[in-house]
């Protein structure tokens, strides 16, 4: 595993062995930020489900401003502390842990990119985003992103927000979706 692009491209990221975390591959990853960015310039990003924290430091990598992580799992929230350490991004970088659904209601403030990739089957994935978009914490100008394995249904609008575009990758279904 390893940051893409940036100011912190082809450096390696620590990542859980097993089945724990299941992080977004460079391949997906490269994608997601090719559509987006590919480079940003003072962005705010929402990992809802951290993993191994790739996703957020590929952001902060890319220009993004400031990036908050979330990480229930104890061991999968320490090997993210590493990789912040490693890449001396603690300045740049809230990391929180616990319950996805319970650490929305700490935010302060909205953030331009939100990325969710829960573990695959995990059943409040729509409760969460419909609560990031009810509590504001996510720009009315910003992106929702949502990483699943594709069996997963994901409606066409949540809240107010429409899917418009989805991208097929076999194992993987990546949704982007906006106001």
């Amino acid at each position: 595993m390893r940051i893409v692009a940036g100011k912190h491209g082809s450096r390696s990221l620590k990542t859980l062995s097993g089945t724990i975390t299941r992080p977004t591959s460079d391949k997906i990853r490269g994608g997601i930020f090719s559509k987006i960015g590919p480079y940003f310039e003072d962005e705010t990003f929402l990992d809802v489900f951290g993993g191994s924290g790739a996703m957020a430091l590929e952001a902060l990598s890319r220009g993004a401003k400031s990036v908050t992580v979330f990480e229930k799992n104890p061991k999968a929230f320490q090997v993210i502390r590493e990789n912040i350490q490693q890449l001396k991004e603690e300045e740049n970088v809230t990391l929180l842990r616990g319950d996805a659904f319970q650490l929305i209601d700490r935010l302060s403030g909205s953030f331009d990119i939100v990325f969710l990739d829960p573990p695959y089957g995990y059943e409040k994935l729509i409760d969460v985003v419909e609560k990031i978009v009810v509590t504001k914490s996510v720009k009315d100008d910003g992106i929702i992103i949502i990483e699943t394995d594709g069996k997963q249904e994901i409606p066409d609008t949540i809240c107010e927000w429409s899917c418009y575009d989805v991208k097929d990758y076999k194992t993987t279904c990546v949704y982007y979706f906006k106001m």
